[in-house]
């Protein structure tokens, strides 16, 4: 009987390790890119509460303060606030430099997240577009009605996509596409 202990063998083979070590390394793989793909989608969901917020905010004031209201839309911020004149606004940027009328623009800013793109398509246009720098605004009327538009926000290869409805400013429709 000792002698049967003495050949017993103690550990795991080498296949074993490999394999286990294969099956280890497969799991953290998928684990790590299904974390980067919430990553991803938790930005654009952050931004985009943030746009949608400030578009029902600005359509409330606008019907209680009975005056026009506007979002200025750059690439890397939004700002909110009264609507002043479009040909003041042009005529006082035309000798800037464009980052020089960026610095001007009035209204409280929300800065947008570094990586994170903001697209712009009014009503007549086919296809997305970075936001005209400086002047491109989106006019809320005491009314209660606002341009109709859709904004798009991407980062890497996600993208959120939201149509905001004229008469609400709520978002009519939302598409959220991660790739994997």
């Amino acid at each position: 009987m000792r002698l049967r202990n003495l050949y017993r063998p103690r550990g795991f083979t080498l296949i074993e390790i490999v394999v286990s070590i294969f099956i280890v390394t497969l799991i953290l793989g998928v684990a790590t890119l299904s974390f980067q793909s919430l990553q991803d989608e938790g930005k654009l969901t952050n931004e985009a509460v943030a746009l949608k917020l400030a578009a029902r905010k600005l359509m409330r004031e606008a019907i209680v303060n009975n005056r026009s209201y506007s979002m200025t839309l750059a690439p890397s911020f939004f700002a909110v606030g009264p609507s002043y004149s479009q040909t003041a606004l042009e005529g006082s940027f035309n000798s800037m430099s464009p980052e020089d009328a960026m610095k001007q623009i009035r209204g409280e800013r929300h800065q947008i997240e570094n990586g994170i793109q903001l697209w712009v398509r009014r009503w007549n246009e086919q296809i997305y577009r970075a936001p005209r720098v400086p002047s491109e605004r989106w006019i809320f009327e005491p009314g209660g009605i606002c341009e109709p538009l859709s904004l798009r926000l991407t980062y890497g290869d996600a993208t959120l996509s939201m149509v905001f409805n004229p008469l609400t400013a709520h978002v009519e429709e939302e598409s959220l596409i991660i790739p994997k």
